[in-house]
Formats: C-alpha cells, structure tokens, sequence
C-alpha cells in the first residue's frame, strides 16, 4: 500500500472516529433534557423504554469511537513502520483512558434521569407538575 493510500485511510478513520463522538455527545444531551424536561411525567415503563434505547445507542456509538481511533493509530503505526512517518500520537493508556471516560458518560446520565424521577423539584418542572395539568402552553 502506498503512503497516501494510508493516510487516507488514517484520516477517514479519524474523521469516522470524530462523527460517533459528535453522534455520543448529541444522544447524551438528547437523554438529559428528556430527563430534565419530562423525566418526571414519564411512566416507569416509559422512562425504562427510554433509557434502554439510550444505553443500546450511547453504548454502542462509544464503542465504535473506541473502534475508529484505534484503527486510526493503526494506520499511523503502519505509516511508522513502513514509510518511517514522524507523528506524534498520545499513547495507547490514552485511548483506553478515553474508553473508560466515555463508558462512564453513560452512567452519570442514567443517574441523572434517576434523580429527576426520584425528586421532581430538581427537574424543570419543579415539583409543579400536577398544577399545569390540562393546561395549554400556546393559549
């Protein structure tokens, strides 16, 4: 494989491993103002259908983040070796370190969402819920 053969595929796995982040970060701020927002109207089953669905896609679009960047340190060690290619590159602790911080994002949210429905006052709502019953907002 030629080198410019290889940066491209170096650069398109960055670029890959850059969009799923940008996709992880836009669940995880969809998840918490669902949860900010209506967390506390939403049934158990709905609150459980919701964060399932987001723990499947957050989990998933934070593996592939993991999946594009180590590719992306492949083709750059493949660059090394071959075309003896000068780069700096943050060491492989770094990309299990931002695994483990994006696996932990996860979490926090779920938490987030638990302490919304567990005490509403901490939501948008503010424990008035029950007097903006039937009301409509654009009247």
């Amino acid at each position: 494989m030629t080198q410019a053969e290889l940066w491209q595929l170096q650069l398109l796995a960055v670029s890959n491993a850059i969009t799923a982040f940008g996709v992880l970060l836009t669940l995880i701020t969809g998840y918490l103002v669902t949860a900010y927002f209506a967390g506390s109207r939403l049934s158990r089953y709905q609150a459980a259908v919701v964060s399932i669905l987001f723990v499947l896609g957050a989990g998933l679009d934070a593996f592939m983040v993991f999946v594009e960047t180590r590719r992306a340190y492949y083709f750059l060690d493949q660059l090394k070796l071959e075309f003896d290619v000068q780069s700096f590159t943050p060491s492989t602790f770094t990309v299990y370190l931002m695994a483990i911080l994006l696996v932990l994002l996860v979490p926090a949210a779920l938490f987030f969402m638990y302490q919304i429905r567990r005490n509403p006052s901490l939501g948008a709502d503010q424990g008035q819920a029950g007097l903006n019953q039937g009301r409509r907002y654009f009247d």
